[in-house]
């Protein structure tokens, strides 16, 4: 029966069923005809969900959505056009750069992609840039809003491994910052072969001007990420914060924000927290059910009776974790991969946080990639270009994050160095 709704699950996903759904639906399929009680499935729904933790995640997107509908990003994308526009393929840098100013702000992949690409990726079209590769800088750039804190998906995490949200947030710093500088290097080296244009050099009159715009937009993160690394909120006081310091700053500094906004960022927010919800609720009975037949215990011993030695046996598993984040979305990844390679993890030696940071960065790859690439989805549709048509020009940033997921992985420091240093 196990294997009956592990099939019925992948079916259902070919068919078009959205994941979530098909988790639940196989799940729930098994627990009837092994005639479980019902209860125990409304039981499981709910109650692990019920923790204060948990409250962090419609906050943070309440934090972002504002700040995006108070034209923050386009103050971002200001400082970053000051900054590195004049390098080769200018305007493909500014994106990148936007991108990693983003992230600090929203926490979202998707909605960095939205609302950076919508600015940027018309005028990258409009200077000379075919439209599949301003879609592959949009889409594979915006990754970086999971990885760079605050992260949604780093609570899930730290929420799923019994880890600190805390320190997850200060090792993905790092890991964060060189993706985006890699793919800032992939778009420098793809401009100088394709001939795209620099820009004009920005003056420094204008570089602090741009500063002194986005400045109380960019101080979010500082006093976000600051509050909970010394203690003085957890991680879902400091997203209520967030919320009060983006309603300020758009009501009264930067006058963006009006009854339209709010309403307009509170339904996205109902929306966003109920699709995060849903999914990690449906997934929740689907891994309950596969932990109590024992399959993430056989799957572990299979891949540790290999034989492999340590650096080999995380090789393998980088790899499926790679090809996962292809097919499936993050989220229902998280808990089918949790329970089974944390604990070979941590046999090999390596640091849960650092295991944990190692799982998001690897996953997040498939957020840009087909055939489920959510942040390639939108920024195909941006562009006006079939996402076929974008493949080749993903490839390169796709490889290029797979170097850091090994560096990562490898070299302990890039992610323990932080939380080490604040924890000391």
């Amino acid at each position: 029966m196990i294997w009956i709704m592990i099939i019925s699950f992948f079916l259902l996903i070919l068919l078009g069923v959205p994941i979530a759904f098909s988790m639940g639906a196989s799940a729930l399929f098994y627990i009837m005809v092994e005639g479980i009680p019902l209860e125990m499935v409304a039981q499981r729904f709910f109650s692990n969900t019920q923790s204060f933790a948990f409250l962090a995640i419609p906050f943070f997107i309440l934090a972002g959505n504002l700040m995006i509908h108070g034209n923050i990003a386009q103050r971002i994308i200001n400082v970053a056009n000051s900054m590195v526009r004049q390098l080769p393929g200018g305007l493909g840098c500014v994106s990148v750069v936007t991108s990693m100013g983003m992230a600090g702000v929203s926490g979202s992949s998707v909605a960095d992609a939205a609302s950076t690409g919508s600015v940027l990726i018309p005028e990258m079209k409009r200077k000379g840039y075919s439209a599949s590769f301003a879609a592959a800088i949009n889409a594979s750039s915006s990754v970086v809003g999971i990885i760079i804190p605050p992260s949604s998906t780093m609570i899930i995490i730290a929420w799923l491994a019994n880890l600190s949200v805390a320190q997850m947030f200060i090792a993905g710093i790092i890991p964060g910052v060189l993706v985006g500088l890699i793919y800032l290097i992939t778009t420098i080296i793809i401009s100088i072969r394709r001939g795209y244009p620099r820009e004009s050099k920005p003056t420094f009159v204008e570089f602090v001007r741009s500063i002194r715009s986005a400045f109380w937009a960019l101080l979010l993160p500082i006093i976000l990420i600051g509050s909970i690394v010394f203690g003085i909120a957890t991680a879902t006081e400091a997203a209520a914060i967030s919320v009060i310091y983006a309603l300020i700053i758009g009501l009264f500094v930067y006058r963006s924000l009006n009854v339209k906004n709010i309403m307009a960022s509170l339904r996205e927010t109902v929306h966003g927290t109920s699709i995060v919800l849903v999914t990690v609720c449906s997934s929740m009975i689907f891994t309950w059910v596969l932990i109590s037949e024992g399959i993430p215990k056989l799957i572990a011993q299979g891949l540790q009776g290999l034989g492999l030695p340590g650096w080999a046996l995380m090789l393998v598993i980088v790899a499926i974790m790679l090809v996962a984040g292809m097919i499936m979305e993050l989220v229902p990844n998280l808990f089918l991969f949790i329970p089974i390679f944390f604990p070979i993890a941590t046999d090999l030696g390596m640091d849960p946080i650092q295991f944990a940071i190692v799982m998001l960065v690897t996953l997040a790859l498939g957020m840009f990639t087909p055939p489920v690439g959510a942040t390639l989805f939108i920024s195909c549709y941006l562009a006006k270009v079939g996402i076929e048509k974008t493949i080749k020009d993903v490839l390169p940033f796709f490889i290029a994050g797979i170097f850091v997921v090994l560096l990562i992985t490898y070299l302990p420091f890039l992610t323990l160095w932080l939380p080490g240093l604040f924890h000391s």
